[in-house]
């Protein structure tokens, strides 16, 4: 087990410590390639703008109320 351990430690200090031969600002392109998708979201198209937009009104239309706001009777 201490074998492992030691070979899993000299391994990761190759490839992220001091005498790595890749530079840290490396490490860096590779993170940020990874999360690319959760740090900056895709944009959305018009016409997935207007299905969105369309999906919510219909889900309003039939909530039961019509979407109305007002003072309930008693």
């Amino acid at each position: 087990m201490d074998q492992m351990l030691d070979k899993a430690y000299t391994v990761t200090s190759n490839l992220f410590g001091p005498e790595s031969g890749i530079p840290w600002w490396a490490w860096m392109a590779v993170l940020l390639c990874v999360f690319w998708k959760v740090a900056i979201p895709e944009q959305k198209t018009a016409q997935q703008r207007a299905a969105e937009r369309d999906e919510q009104m219909l889900a309003e239309l039939f909530a039961g109320e019509g979407g109305k706001k007002g003072k309930k009777k008693k």
